[in-house]
């Protein structure tokens, strides 16, 4: 017998998904990946594109996705609500893919700041990849975190993790090499005292 055809609401889609629809779950996907896969290349940058792969990144948050939504552990106010956490679990699971490609490529030979040690920081709010069931903690507490920051320092720290300098980061936000400097002191700072409360 065929499957009948799922309704276009992302809420329904979801309730059929959770009643056994897979086709429910393919037109989730279809519906929302390409937006996202364009989300994930602009976080990435054109730095990482060959070393991280947008694509990976989208099949792993839908994962995640799909897992806590067939244990119900997402509620749907309004239609919009299930893009925002999609957009929240990309966003997430590539920042930890940028935190791992960069701690792997340091280089004792590379400029030496001695401001913002991303290994460190990224590893204190994201570490390892983490099973399904605590993936929406860890972007909470990403977004803890990231709240913390103005929209400036959160560009600077996004630049700084694709792997601009802070003089490159100057130029590309018109300003001086000091006052990134300055941001990085403190995001430095409030990484650790981050870290310290959340412990």
């Amino acid at each position: 017998m065929a499957e009948p055809t799922p309704p276009r609401d992302d809420r329904d889609l979801v309730a059929a998904y959770q009643a056994g629809s897979d086709t429910a779950a393919q037109i989730l996907f279809d519906r929302y990946c390409e937006k996202l896969l364009r989300l994930a290349r602009r976080r990435i940058g054109q730095r990482l594109l060959k070393r991280i792969d947008p694509e990976d990144v989208i099949q792993s948050a839908f994962r995640t996705f799909f897992v806590h939504l067939r244990k119900s552990d997402f509620s749907f106010a309004e239609e919009s609500d299930l893009f925002k956490l999609l957009v929240r679990l990309t966003v997430h699971k590539t920042l930890r893919q940028i935190a791992h490609h960069r701690a792997a490529k340091r280089d004792p030979a590379r400029e030496v700041v001695n401001v913002l040690d991303d290994r460190d920081l990224m590893e204190q709010l994201i570490s390892q990849e983490p099973p399904p069931e605590a993936e929406v903690t860890l972007v909470e507490e990403m977004e803890r975190f990231f709240a913390r920051l103005s929209d400036f320092e959160c560009k600077v720290l996004e630049l700084r993790l694709q792997g601009y300098s802070t003089s490159e980061i100057a130029q590309k936000l018109q300003t001086y090499d000091r006052k990134i400097r300055r941001v990085l002191e403190r995001i430095e700072k409030l990484a650790h005292q981050h870290a310290a409360e959340s412990g």
